[in-house]
C-alpha cells in the first residue's frame, strides 16, 4: 500500500504503510483522512506491508441530469420554506482513465495545482483515491492558524460579475468560521477578504482567517468547523439530513479532511476535486451549494466545471 501527498510549496512525500481506524479520543498525529461527517478517522501508519489486493469496491451510484435537477429543485423549496439556508448537494462523474500510470497522473495534478494538497494512495480496506483540493480546513504553525473560507463559484475568467447568491455562500461559511473560533477564544482576530481564488478551471470567492490560539485546541476546532457551511450546509445538522436523504451515492472520503498533523505544524485540509480510482475508471465526487435563490440548470453546469480540475489532466 502507498500514499503520495504534496504539501504546497514543500517535496512529494512517498511512504508504504497501510491505514488504521482512529479511537474516538486519538490525538491527530501523521497522515490521517476521515469520512464526510468526521465520524470515522483513519492514520497512516508506515510499514512495510505484505502484498495487497484491495477489496472488491463497488462503483458509486452516479445520478443523471434529470434526477440531479429534480434534487436541487426539491432543495431550494425546502429553503424557502423553512429554516434552511444552504445545502451542499453532490453528485458522481465517471471517467475512464486514459492511462494506466496513476503515479504519473498524479504527478500531472501537482504540476498543474502548485497550490493545491495533492494525494493519491491506495488502501486494502478504504480503496484506491485521488485528490487535487484548493481548501485549507486549518493550517497551524505551533500556536498561529489560518483558516480559509471558499465558497462561490464560476469558471475561470468567465465575464460576469459575482452573483448576490455567489457572495451570500461566501459570508454563510466566513461567519460560522468565525463563530467557531470564537467559542474557543482566541486572541485577535485577523480577516483578509473576499477576494478571488483560482483554482483550475474555476475560481472562488475566499476570506483568510488569522489568529493565535492554544495548539491543544485542535481537536476541538476540527470538530467545531467540521463539515463548513461549504461542504455541508446551514443549519448544519438540518443540512446533513437533506443531503444524505436526496443522495443516493455514499460520500465516502468526500468533504471530509485530509492532512498532516505534527507537533510544531498542521496542514489540514478539506477533500474536495477529489475521486476514487476503481480499475481502469476514475469517479469523480462534486457538489455545489444550493441556496432559495439557485437554479437547477446552473447548478449542474458548476459541478460539470468542478469536474475538469481532474479530467483535463487524464
Amino acid at each position: 500500500m502507498v500514499l503520495y501527498y504534496r504539501i504546497p510549496g514543500q517535496e512529494t512525500v512517498t511512504s508504504h504503510g497501510q491505514f488504521h481506524p482512529m479511537q474516538r479520543d486519538d490525538k491527530p498525529n501523521g497522515f490521517i483522512v476521515s469520512t464526510a461527517n468526521g465520524e470515522k478517522r483513519y492514520v497512516f501508519k508506515s510499514s512495510t506491508p505484505p502484498p495487497f489486493v484491495v477489496e472488491s469496491q463497488y462503483p458509486p451510484y452516479q445520478s443523471d441530469k434529470r434526477e440531479h435537477l429534480n434534487a436541487v429543485q426539491r432543495i431550494t423549496n425546502a429553503i424557502s420554506q423553512s429554516e434552511l439556508k444552504k445545502v451542499v448537494y453532490s453528485r458522481v462523474i465517471k471517467q475512464s482513465l486514459k492511462q494506466p500510470d496513476r503515479k504519473q497522473y498524479f504527478d500531472r495534478l501537482i504540476k498543474a495545482y502548485p497550490n493545491a494538497f495533492v494525494y493519491y494512495f491506495e488502501d486494502e480496506h478504504l480503496g484506491s483515491w485521488i485528490g487535487a483540493t484548493p481548501e485549507i480546513l486549518l493550517r497551524r504553525i505551533e500556536d498561529h492558524w489560518f483558516i480559509m473560507s471558499l465558497a462561490g463559484t464560476k469558471k475561470i475568467n468567465e465575464d460576469r460579475d459575482w452573483t448576490e447568491k455567489e457572495h451570500i455562500e461566501q459570508a454563510l461559511v466566513t461567519e460560522f468560521i468565525l463563530e467557531g473560533i470564537n467559542t474557543l477564544t482566541p486572541g485577535s482576530i485577523d480577516i483578509e477578504g473576499p477576494y478571488i481564488h483560482p483554482a483550475g478551471p474555476v475560481e472562488h470567492l475566499r476570506t483568510d482567517i488569522s489568529f493565535y490560539l492554544d495548539p491543544r485546541c485542535e481537536t476541538e476546532l476540527i470538530s467545531t468547523l467540521h463539515p463548513t457551511p461549504a461542504v455541508c450546509g446551514l443549519p448544519r445538522n438540518m443540512a446533513k439530513q437533506v443531503y444524505e436523504a436526496l443522495e443516493i451515492h455514499r460520500r465516502e472520503l468526500y468533504t471530509g479532511y485530509i492532512g498532516v498533523f505534527e507537533a510544531h505544524q498542521t496542514h489540514c485540509y478539506v477533500n474536495l476535486r477529489c475521486a476514487k480510482l476503481i480499475d481502469d475508471e476514475l469517479f469523480a465526487f462534486v457538489g455545489g451549494g444550493i441556496t432559495d435563490e439557485s437554479v437547477p440548470e446552473l447548478e449542474w453546469a458548476e459541478t460539470e466545471n468542478k469536474s475538469k480540475t481532474l479530467f483535463d489532466l487524464l
